[in-house]
């Protein structure tokens, strides 16, 4: 055997031994009383976590993520971090990275909870392709991972209104006012859900409550005036009276957006529009209807007349009109012949010709 294998021979035998006592348990004797050694704990890097917090906070997006890295360099699965990078990409409009960091969050076994805000964050993708369906499954799985959350209920809510799924939109935005009563946008939102199942005194009163909250509230105002303006009837007005309620409140609302310098919906002038037509439309009704009764008025009055002349007995000396029956228990007396006429023939005889006068002959009638 030569020297080259000798050594080759050793050193293996060498590490085979190593390697056993190595995974010997050792002796309380051998290590001194002392236990195995663990692993140290994992690094919590909260310091760099909170200053990404702050820096996202302050719409300092860049900063935000490279403190997430910076946590995320000394403990690889720490999910916070991830999640605050992944909102911070999703402000500067990287929106693979937010799908990746979904992705690396749920292979470090994050919370469903802790997940929320990233279905949110896909959620909002999918309002930016119209994808009202994707936005509305997205976000289903952000209230079923945070049910205490009124932002995520009022969001789903949003989505039904936009689909026009009013009844679907109901419950969601009651549950959502119900976990925050002071939110006013989500009592807005309720509101035109109400309006959208014609429950349209419940949609006043949320739109009502949105403005006692927000008394500066322009939607709020924007969206009374719509109320009054599509419902068939408010409680207390006629027609005419709720067109004017609609008018006013959207006069209100171009007054308050303009008065901060924001921009008038071009909708609220032909809203304003269609509200003063069906003034016109509603005020042209009353009087085809006035001029209708005035005109059945007549009729029966003329009615009631015509009634009363036929039932009165004739005068003295008057014949009876043709057709007229005679008053009971009065025999009915013939006519007096004219001058120079022949008399009436009795029932059943022959009439005999009268002698014609003189000097001119005149038939009878």
């Amino acid at each position: 055997m030569t020297l080259r294998t000798s050594l080759l021979v050793f050193l293996l035998t060498a590490s085979a031994v190593s390697t056993a006592l190595a995974d010997a348990p050792a002796s309380p004797a051998a290590s001194g009383g002392r236990k195995r050694r663990e692993p140290p704990p994992a690094v919590i890097p909260a310091e760099e976590v909170a200053a990404a917090e702050r820096l996202y906070r302050s719409q300092n997006y860049p900063g935000a993520v490279a403190q997430a890295k910076a946590a995320l360099n000394r403990n690889e699965r720490y999910t916070p971090a991830m999640l605050v990078m992944a909102k911070a990409y999703f402000k500067l409009g990287k929106n693979e990275w937010v799908k990746t960091l979904g992705d690396m969050m749920k292979n470090a076994g994050a919370s469903e909870a802790e997940r929320a805000d990233i279905y949110q964050m896909l959620a909002f993708m999918e309002i930016d392709k119209q994808n009202t369906p994707g936005a509305i499954e997205m976000l289903k799985k952000a209230t079923g991972a945070r049910p205490d959350n009124a932002l995520l209920w009022n969001n789903l809510g949003a989505e039904y209104l936009v689909a026009k799924n009013y009844r679907e939109a109901v419950p969601v935005l009651e549950k959502a006012t119900q976990l925050q009563p002071s939110f006013a946008k989500a009592h807005l939102n309720l509101g035109s859900a109400y309006r959208g199942v014609k429950e349209y005194e419940k949609a006043l009163a949320e739109y009502q409550r949105a403005l006692q909250l927000f008394p500066r509230y322009a939607d709020a105002v924007f969206n009374l005036g719509i109320l009054y303006l599509d419902a068939e009837k408010m409680p207390n007005l006629d027609l005419v009276a709720k067109f004017n309620a609609a008018i006013a409140y959207l006069q209100q609302y171009k007054q308050m957006v303009a008065g901060v310098g924001q921009t008038v919906a071009p909708e609220a002038d032909a809203y304003i529009q269609e509200a003063q037509d069906g003034i016109k439309k509603e005020q042209k009704r009353i009087e085809r209807q006035k001029k209708q009764e005035e005109r059945d008025k007549q009729r029966a009055a003329k009615k009631v007349a015509d009634d009363a002349k036929k039932a009165a007995p004739p005068a003295p000396g008057a014949a009876p009109s043709a057709g007229a029956t005679p008053p009971t228990g009065t025999p009915a007396l013939p006519p007096k012949p004219a001058p120079g006429a022949g008399a009436a023939p009795a029932f059943g005889t022959k009439p005999v010709a009268p002698a014609p006068p003189s000097p001119a002959p005149r038939k009878t009638p």
